[in-house]
């Protein structure tokens, strides 16, 4: 029996609300019950969801989350049921970050619904809770232990208090860039307003500065209504630009020109509109040799980099990564329905040696997978056959040492003075080794018998 109840709440200027309703209806989970409730006055408990479908900015469903936005820490959607590119534009620069055009967009509402009920992000205590070990943080997706993430996470908070300085969080793909950027947002001041995040390099060249600064009707051909910015949209808030690295030197410039006089002017316009926003970037690349090379404007980088924090690769946290590997097991046992408990010996082993190059991200995919095929209560290292099967490439590409993994060694030898039988000791040896000197086991693996065994290893 679901030990959880979440009421959903959908308020609507438009009688039918049969896209919302049936969305909703659709969510099944095992651990909860999910309870949809069509409302015409609006009463707020602490951890409902509030659904509002809209029809314009005269709704008095606005008017009354908007005389109350401050007092609640509820989840807030709204849904907007024809593309109309000014109500979003203007829901969004009000502070609603979570919008959503039906029936356009209803795989992406369905799963945010999803993600906020799994990860019982829809509670409204705002807090940090500790875990089962001393010192844990676990703000929402964010996990970790290791004493130097620990050091970031409080570097984090502390900077937060300083709303205007900018910062660049360095790290490797997958390393949680962006969920260190919402630390720095919900400890600042700013927490109440709007956080605005964009994939520089998702976005093409010749549509960036439309997204960054807006336009106005008649900027171009197609520009019918005005768009706002994205610096607009932030105003008061955060502005994240996750890969900023890949802006081009056009939009730098434009870029360095709104920071240091606080100011945009969108596309077609003459006139300058005051901004004030938070601007925190990331990026997994050296700009300083991009600025050695030409590629990124020396004055940007100083100006953006008042701060930086740099995130350390997954492989580099130590215990985190059974933590972290635990947090998904959790989150996809609610998701898929499957009651996985434990994770084998071999294969802790296995992930606390396994290099991660794609770091948080490539844990949680290989964990969601694992999760998703498994036939029992364990997690075992064949669960984990897609990284088995690519890590001899991976490691002559990346010449990495995979002689820590479990059922690999990696050992150098030379072919001038090396022959075959000398190589059938050398590698029995470290068979040999791997089984914790295990001749019966060592033999088996080997295929062969137990007085060749002998010879081998004499």
């Amino acid at each position: 029996m679901p030990d959880s109840k979440i009421i959903i709440k959908i308020y609507s200027d438009d009688e039918d609300i049969s896209s919302v309703f049936s969305a909703v209806k659709q969510l099944e989970f095992r651990d909860f019950q999910v309870e949809c409730v069509v409302q015409k006055k609006v009463e707020i408990n602490p951890d409902d969801i509030l659904i509002f479908q809209i029809t314009d900015l005269g709704s008095k469903y606005l008017n009354k989350i908007l005389k109350i936005k401050e007092s609640i820490s509820n989840i807030v959607i709204f849904v907007i049921n024809h593309n109309d590119a000014v109500l979003v534009s203007s829901l969004a620069k009000l502070g609603f970050v979570d919008l959503f055009v039906l029936p356009f967009e209803l795989p992406k509402f369905n799963s945010y619904l999803a993600e906020i009920i799994t990860n019982k992000s829809y509670i409204t205590a705002k807090t940090i809770t500790s875990g089962t070990r001393k010192d844990v943080y676990n703000i929402k997706s964010i996990v970790g232990t290791s004493s130097e993430f620990l050091k970031i996470l409080n570097f984090a908070k502390k900077i937060a208090d300083k709303p205007d300085i900018n910062v660049v969080i360095f790290g490797e793909t997958g390393t949680g860039k962006g969920l260190i950027a919402r630390v720095i947002h919900e400890y600042s001041k700013r927490a109440a307003d709007p956080f605005i995040d964009i994939i520089c390099s998702a976005i093409p060249e010749n549509l960036m500065e439309s997204e960054l600064f807006g336009y106005e009707p008649g900027a171009f051909t197609s520009a019918k209504t005005r768009k706002y910015g994205l610096f607009e949209l932030a105003e008061n808030g955060t502005l994240f630009l996750d890969e900023m690295g890949d802006l081009s030197l056009g939009i730098q410039s434009k870029l360095l020109r709104t920071i240091e006089k606080k100011l945009v002017r969108r596309l077609g316009s003459i006139n300058d509109i005051p901004i004030n926003a938070r601007l925190i970037s990331a990026t997994n690349k050296n700009l300083e040799a991009m600025i050695r090379s030409g590629q990124f404007r020396k004055d940007l980088y100083y100006r953006l980099n008042v701060v930086s924090i740099e995130i350390p690769p997954l492989r580099q946290r130590g215990d985190d990564i059974i933590l972290l590997a635990n947090k998904f097991i959790e989150d996809f046992n609610q998701q898929f329905g499957k009651n996985v408990k434990r994770i084998e010996k071999e294969l802790k082993e296995f992930i606390m040696n396994y290099p991660w190059p794609g770091n948080i991200r490539e844990l949680r995919n290989s964990v969601e997978r694992a999760v998703l095929l498994s036939e029992d209560s364990t997690l075992k290292l064949k669960d984990f056959s897609n990284l088995l099967q690519n890590i001899d490439t991976m490691g002559r590409e990346k010449k990495l040492d995979l002689s820590r993994l479990p059922q690999f060694v990696n050992f150098e030898v030379n072919y001038t003075k090396t022959n075959m039988r000398e190589l059938e000791r050398l590698y029995a040896n470290y068979v040999f080794e791997k089984t914790k000197e295990n001749k019966k086991k060592t033999a088996e693996i080997l295929g062969v018998s137990r007085p060749k065994l002998d010879s081998l290893l004499s």
